[in-house]
Formats: C-alpha cells, structure tokens, sequence
C-alpha cells in the first residue's frame, strides 16, 4: 500500500469519524432547543433575544402567580363546600295509605336532610275530606319530637343515604 492510499483510507476513516460527531451534535443541538422551547413556553414573543436568567426570572413570576390562583380557588372551594354541607343532600320518602277507605299510597312521609343529618321530615295525610301537613325538626338525625313509623321510615332512608355517599 502506497502512502497515498494509505492518506487516502486515513482520510475517509476521519471523515466517517467527524460525520458521526456531526450528526451527534445535531441530535443535541435538538433536544436543548426543545427544552429551550419548553422553558420559554409561555414567556411571549422575543423570548429568543431575552437572557437565561430574565427567562427564569419570568418563569418565577408566572410560578407566584399561579400559586396564588390555586390558594384563591381552594379558598373558594373550602367556601363551596361549607355552603353545601348545610344544604338538601339526603332524602328518603315513605308513601302510604294510612285508612282502609281512601284508594291508594296518596299520604307521605318525606326526610330532608343534609349532610350531618339536619333538617326536616314532613308529613301529608290525605283523608277523602282532607289532606294535613306535619313537620318535624331534626337535629344529628334525631326529632325532639316523636315520629311516626312512616316518618321514621323515611329518616332512616335519608340517613342511610348519607351512610352511602360518605
């Protein structure tokens, strides 16, 4: 082999070799604009020509802000979910037929709860002259003033629908 064939194969090897590291560096030079692109995600327009550190600088601020939007909303939340402790969230009803001489289920027992077992249970006695309607506080799940079995038919339903949801 002759000293110019043997440049000549130096030649192509180091050629190969270089090709090789540009092609490496190409594929870098892809992912740090790809995490420079996600780092400025955001920023605006001319984030190219701001220094690395006005970028983090931006991003900080965005951080802040966005922290206080996420304390704003969770005290919302925390007020939405007091607010909607306290409203109708449990319900039970007992219909029935409380004389052999009117036709069908027409009177009712109805349990109106919310969530730590607070509020009402009503009554509807439907008689063929009349119809009366009752109600009853409740308090933790329990009446101060005694219920009938429908009515307590029907607070039993309503709580054991709390039991449920919780």
């Amino acid at each position: 082999m002759t000293v110019g064939e043997l440049v000549g194969w130096l030649a192509l090897v180091l050629s190969v070799f270089l090709g090789a590291i540009v092609v490496m560096q190409t594929l870098r030079l892809r992912q740090l604009d790809k995490q420079f692109r996600a780092l400025t995600r955001g920023v605006g327009p001319g984030a190219a020509s701001m220094s690395l550190s006005d970028i983090v600088a931006n991003q900080g601020a965005r951080l802040d802000s966005t922290r206080a939007e996420v304390v704003a909303l969770s005290r919302g939340v925390n007020t939405l979910e007091r607010a909607v402790s306290r409203s109708v969230q449990c319900v039970g009803l007992v219909r029935y037929n409380p004389f052999q001489d009117t036709g069908g289920d027409q009177s009712f027992a109805i349990a109106l709860l919310d969530k730590h077992g607070d509020g009402v249970v009503m009554s509807s006695l439907h008689t063929r002259s009349a119809t009366r309607f009752y109600a009853k506080p409740v308090k933790a799940g329990a009446s101060h003033i005694p219920l009938s079995d429908e009515e307590m038919q029907a607070l039993q339903q309503a709580l054991g629908s709390a039991k449920r949801e919780t």
